[in-house]
């Protein structure tokens, strides 16, 4: 390789590396506020969330390898021409093809390797991805569910005043309201003293036991005539 090859490859590659490790620290912070809602108030540890981040890492590079390329090429070159240094090559008999032949090749090389690991690796990160999330609700069953504010966990939404015990699975002040399909807002609720969250690895159900709670259900009457006639059904238990 010849040195205006090495010059033009070192040049190159320094601005690439600085352009991707800051387009990817930039991905990286969206993909958190995409998420944040599974990631905040859910007890998570470092860990899971270092591994939360690694799964879902590989689906970004081909998001940010196109942009790093485009920028890297902009800024290399066009420092090159601010310097007047293309017209010194020009000057030496050398063409802008023959000066661009060293990146052409690394950037072949690099559409390569970028194809085997989407076609790769990817694919498994995903997988590995949304396992991942899935089993969040299975091994710790407490994080599906966060103190203070609602949240959805299929066609409920469920709120805790407290999380205590073991991973956070016994419940106080429960209040669930579960999804209407008509799409006309709730018309099922359920509150309960206490409650206690009941999980296993090997099922995707999320299991949950209810004490000292009362079940409330509006009836819709077919017409405004027997509106009156159809109470607020009320449920009293001791377990639920």
């Amino acid at each position: 390789m010849k040195i205006l090859d090495k010059y033009l490859l070192k040049s190159f590659l320094i601005t690439f590396t600085s352009v991707f490790v800051i387009l990817f620290f930039i991905f990286v912070l969206q993909v958190v506020w995409l998420f944040i809602s599974e990631l905040a108030g859910k007890d998570l540890d470092f860990v899971m969330i270092i591994k939360f981040l690694l799964f879902k890492m590989p689906s970004i590079i081909p998001l940010v390898l196109p942009l790093s390329v485009l920028l890297a090429s902009i800024m290399t070159f066009g420092s090159l021409a601010e310097n007047y240094e293309f017209a010194a090559m020009k000057s030496s008999g050398i063409s802008l093809q023959r000066s661009m032949r060293s990146l052409i090749y690394f950037i072949i090389g690099l559409s390569i390797v970028a194809f085997i690991f989407a076609n790769n690796v990817i694919p498994y990160a995903e997988y590995k991805f949304v396992n991942f999330r899935r089993n969040i609700a299975q091994v710790k069953p407490a994080m599906a569910i966060a103190e203070g504010q609602f949240s959805q966990v299929g066609s409920y939404n469920i709120k805790v005043e407290k999380k205590s015990g073991d991973n956070g699975k016994y419940l106080t002040g429960v209040t669930i309201h579960q999804l209407s399909s008509l799409g006309a807002g709730s018309n099922t609720v359920i509150k309960a003293k206490k409650g206690e969250l009941v999980s296993s690895e090997n099922s995707n159900t999320l299991k949950l036991v209810l004490n000292d709670g009362n079940y409330y259900e509006d009836i819709i009457p077919k017409n405004s005539k027997t509106a009156i006639k159809c109470p607020l059904p009320k449920v009293n238990s001791k377990g639920m």
